[in-house]
């Protein structure tokens, strides 16, 4: 039976770990909050104080953080660091959404170390990670990739090889750019239609969703608009941060994707951080 060392057990991870369990994979389980382990080691999972504990003796190692520093410190901290402690043949993956500049140099940092890496971030929410039916957009070496294939299909229904080291960041923050650029046009349609126009915007929603413009994401991003449940699937500050790792990539000539950032900034200086992405509609009258 293969060994997975598992950290990170925010509202992704813990879903992801589980369904490790329900495969049968050992699963040794991290977390900085260790309240959030309870639930998977009841279930079967062993407990690491450290991300290096956690590493030691594991078959693959799955780091699913909030960002570059948690993911640096996660992997290369001199005295807790999953680096430190991971066997001969060991594959390190990291499933957070980080930025390309970074998650190219934590390959170096694993090249150095002769451990193979694969970035496999996804795409999905908490109901597509409880079923297992997360996106991968995953980047490496092709040799990696194949190794991990059958323990990312536990966690997946799609893996996407996109080729180098970087490329599946860049597909995940391109993903969640188009994402955002729906959820803040949407809020600013349908605040503009309730403002200024006598008219029924729910027909107005239901018709759009018949034509070519309109997407799956759409639909869900405009109910929970227009029923106004901003529970957090996807936190307008994580979402606000990958904007950011966006606009590192692109550079300044990127008016639109800077734009819709500062939408998300405001609802981050409205104290709107922990709500859910859709909860920017608040922020028109």
């Amino acid at each position: 039976m293969r060994k997975v060392a598992f950290l990170g057990l925010g509202a992704m991870g813990i879903r992801m770990a589980s369904n490790l369990l329900d495969s049968k994979y050992r699963v040794t389980v991290w977390n900085r909050t260790f309240s959030k382990t309870d639930e998977l080691v009841t279930k079967g999972a062993m407990l690491a104080e450290t991300p290096r504990q956690a590493a030691h003796d594991a078959d693959f190692v799955i780091a699913m953080v909030r960002d570059d520093n948690v993911s640096r410190k996660v992997w290369l901290d001199p005295e807790t660091g999953a680096f430190n402690n991971m066997k001969k043949g060991a594959i390190a993956i990291d499933s957070s959404t980080l930025s390309i500049n970074w998650v190219k140099e934590l390959n170096q940092h694993a090249s150095e170390r002769n451990i193979p890496f694969i970035e496999a971030p996804v795409s999905g929410s908490r109901p597509q990670a409880e079923s297992g039916q997360l996106i991968y957009l995953v980047g490496g070496k092709k040799e990696a990739y194949e190794d991990s294939k059958e323990l990312l299909k536990t966690m997946g229904s799609i893996i996407n090889y996109t080729g180098e080291v970087g490329n599946g960041a860049l597909t995940k923050l391109c993903t969640n750019t188009l994402l955002g650029v729906q959820v803040a046009t949407l809020a600013e349609l349908i605040s503009t239609l309730k403002r200024q126009h006598d008219v029924d915007v729910e027909k107005i929603i239901s018709a759009l969703s018949s034509t070519a413009p309109w997407s799956a994401s759409a639909n869900g991003i405009s109910t929970m608009m227009l029923n106004k449940t901003f529970d957090p699937m996807f936190p307008i500050e994580l979402i606000e941060k990958d904007f950011s790792y966006t606009l590192d990539a692109t550079g300044p000539e990127a008016p639109v994707i800077e734009a819709v950032r500062d939408v998300f900034r405001k609802g981050l200086e409205n104290g709107l951080g922990d709500e859910n992405m859709t909860a920017v509609l608040k922020l028109y009258p």
